[in-house]
């Protein structure tokens, strides 16, 4: 379900726990940001905050290896926003061997089979405010 808030709520999310991992990173709109740039591009995005070399990658398979081999050791938050496609999870997130122990990976989409799909164990449905408690909210 779109506009009830989620990336606002991953925003505060990332703000209150990043410090308290090795390396954070916070990709909003993935849907968006593939479809204007492609995958390519995003992992590059996500790399430059971890690798001294340029981001130097010919494609997504190569994207991936790199972000599992420096990322594997680390313990990691790193949010995903707005997935609508397994393929945005595959080559940004893989797998549990991908990052350190101890790290989350946090993932917004507006298709909960996604995540089934992707073995993500742990799901938190976000419902919409109804008029009152949005009225509440902002009294």
């Amino acid at each position: 379900m779109g506009r009830i808030g989620k990336t606002t709520m991953v925003r505060v999310v990332y703000e209150r726990i990043s410090r308290e991992f090795e390396f954070s990173f916070l990709l909003t709109d993935v849907r968006s940001s593939v479809g204007k740039s492609g995958l390519l591009k995003l992992q590059k995005q996500l790399l430059s905050g971890i690798w001294t070399k340029k981001a130097d990658i010919s494609d997504i398979h190569e994207g991936a290896t790199i972000i599992r081999r420096l990322l594997g050791h680390k313990r990691v938050v790193l949010i995903l926003d707005d997935v609508n496609r397994s393929i945005h999870l595959k080559y940004l997130a893989g797998n549990q061997e991908w990052f350190g122990s101890g790290s989350r990976v946090l993932i917004t989409t507006r298709n909960e089979h996604l995540l089934i799909e992707h073995g993500v164990e742990r799901r938190l449905k976000v419902e919409e405010f109804n008029n009152d408690d949005s009225l509440q909210l902002f009294s």
